[in-house]
């Protein structure tokens, strides 16, 4: 079973809003995450209910999970970031995850 990774971000400093491009500028492991996460759900490999962990500057840390209501919101949004990136094969592999979920 993989083991989350962990992202240390300091929630003082970013709005709601920012969070996005945060996590589109910095974050490339949790996009990858989020498609290795979701092919392990489809493919039916164990799979820690826990997405990532992010970590504060005070060394707290925060479980996130990803129920299934957010499937198809959150593989768009990796979507976005892959197409950005022109990662392309990896683009193909979440069409063929949203086609299983």
């Amino acid at each position: 079973m993989p083991k989350p990774p962990y992202i240390h971000i300091d929630p003082n400093k970013i709005l709601y809003v920012d969070f996005d491009k945060i996590l589109m500028s910095k974050y490339d492991m949790f996009y990858r995450r989020i498609v290795e996460y979701m092919l392990n759900i489809v493919e039916n490999v164990e799979e820690d209910p826990v997405l990532v962990i992010l970590v504060d500057p005070d060394e707290v840390e925060y479980e996130m999970q990803l129920p299934p209501s957010g499937y198809v919101k959150t593989l768009n949004k990796t979507m976005e970031y892959f197409s950005h990136i022109e990662e392309y094969e990896t683009c193909e592999l979440i069409k063929q995850i949203q086609k299983r979920i």
